[in-house]
């Protein structure tokens, strides 16, 4: 039977490190697939075909964004009540998410599929990577019902206390979306579309086998009466009103990082390059720190719902520290050896890799020495969202929004490739500070008024 944890409950940074773990390891090997796929592109097809396919990454960081927020989003309430021990109404959210979640994968297939080559065009994707852009990002979209449906039944899970679960049926799709690049890359010799099969396929194999041992193996999610399986629509209106927010802040970021996108490809092809080589290799860090924020907003979401405020400030404390020491290793890791991460991404001895290489190793440089920021804005913000208010924690999308179209628009086309390196750092801190400072106010408001009803 698979295991619930009841995070209120035993020592905060056991729980929470324990509980970050399988996020981690299952974030890294979702990314490992993605850079599967790179990798085997940069080494089979060239770098242009890798830069073709770098091309979407705004893009889809833009849709897939959306859906891996607003499904993240439809867990906080499940948590709340979990924690609440209100299992009647979380087994209600539970079902009522699962249909939001259907719903939200055909609108955003049709409308996607439809906008494919309009998209690649507004962000200026250069004639000689359109072709092969435009097939794999089709292809993404075609295969978004997959990414939700994986991505809704990892949250659920992880609302209960389960992280290892969503890791273990992602590391079956990591070995499986490798073995398929292989077939169709090398055996059929497919070309970018074989790789984005690849990557739908293996999300809609993890997403149906999660689903399936989630309704399966929890018996708190069933009970005799089944009313749960039926619309409810004051479920439907919570989930919304928390899971759309959460949502439209990961597509607000990503709004900047698509201005980024733009502002970078009008600067030299050497520049557009590296930039899709450095965007794979931060890929790689990231997840330890987005995993410990989706590791908050489950710990504070359950203890808030069990009214434990003393003990959400405990694993605040114990996540900063747990966060510090991940960022000084990751300083360490790039510093060393980003040069031969960045290798795996390119042919040696391909004509111009060697300046490619240096640009991309310098905006990763830049971007791990400012890491630490982003790890306290991942959990700041996550908590802010564990409390309930998502539309609060939007507010620091808007704010990375706003230094990216700034950096973007008046400032890297006339500084150029140095500039852009410093857009993310740049973006963090102001995120960061505004998620801190909220997130205490917040505290302080809701304890006030906990301790007074």
């Amino acid at each position: 039977m698979a295991k619930m944890t009841d995070m209120t409950k035993g020592n905060p940074m056991k729980l929470i490190v324990r509980f970050t773990i399988p996020l981690f390891f299952g974030n890294v090997f979702q990314q490992l697939y993605n850079m599967a796929d790179s990798a085997i592109v940069g080494q089979k097809l060239g770098v242009e075909a890798l830069t073709s396919v770098g091309q979407s990454a705004s893009i889809t960081f833009l849709i897939i964004g959306f859906c891996m927020g607003t499904c993240a989003g439809f867990g906080i309430p499940i948590s709340q009540r979990f924690g609440a021990r209100d299992m009647s109404t979380m087994r209600k959210y539970v079902y009522n998410s699962l249909y939001l979640a259907a719903a939200i994968a055909v609108i955003l297939t049709i409308t996607c599929c439809s906008l494919t080559g309009q998209i690649l065009r507004m962000i200026n994707t250069p004639d000689v990577y359109m072709d092969n852009a435009y097939k794999y990002l089709f292809i993404i979209f075609a295969g978004l019902p997959c990414t939700v449906l994986y991505n809704i039944a990892a949250s659920i899970a992880r609302a209960v206390g389960d992280s290892k679960t969503p890791f273990v049926f992602l590391v079956i799709s990591a070995v499986l979306n490798v073995g398929l690049d292989f077939l169709f890359i090398f055996g059929f010799n497919m070309g970018v579309e074989g790789a984005a099969i690849a990557t739908v396929i293996s999300q809609g194999v993890s997403g149906l086998m999660c689903l399936i041992k989630l309704l399966t193996k929890y018996p708190e999610l069933r009970d005799k009466k089944k009313n749960y399986l039926h619309l409810n629509s004051k479920a439907i209106g919570v989930l919304i009103k928390m899971g759309v927010p959460m949502g439209l802040q990961a597509s607000i970021t990503a709004v900047g990082s698509i201005l980024l996108q733009i502002a970078v490809n009008g600067l030299e092809n050497v520049y557009i390059q590296a930039y899709t080589i450095a965007i794979k290799v931060k890929m790689l860090f990231i997840p330890m720190f987005d995993s410990l924020g989706t590791a908050m907003a489950t710990y504070v979401g359950q203890n808030y719902g069990a009214g434990d405020f003393s003990r959400i400030k405990r694993g605040i404390r114990d996540a900063v520290i747990i966060a510090v020491s991940c960022a000084a290793v990751t300083m360490a890791v790039i510093t060393f050896f980003g040069r031969y991460i960045i290798m795996v991404f390119v042919k040696a001895g391909e004509e111009g890799v060697g300046a490619v290489v240096d640009a991309a190793y310098q905006y990763i440089f830049i971007d791990v020495m400012f890491v630490a920021i982003l790890a306290l804005l991942f959990i700041f913000r996550y908590s802010i969202q564990g409390i309930g208010k998502s539309l609060t924690a939007m507010a620091a999308g808007f704010m990375e929004m706003a230094a990216r179209v700034t950096m973007s628009l008046f400032v890297i086309p006339f500084v150029g490739w140095t500039a852009a390196c410093f857009t993310d750092p740049l973006a963090w801190g102001g995120g960061m500070i505004y998620c801190t400072i909220t997130f205490f106010i917040l505290m302080h408001l809701k304890q006030k008024k906990h301790s007074t009803s």
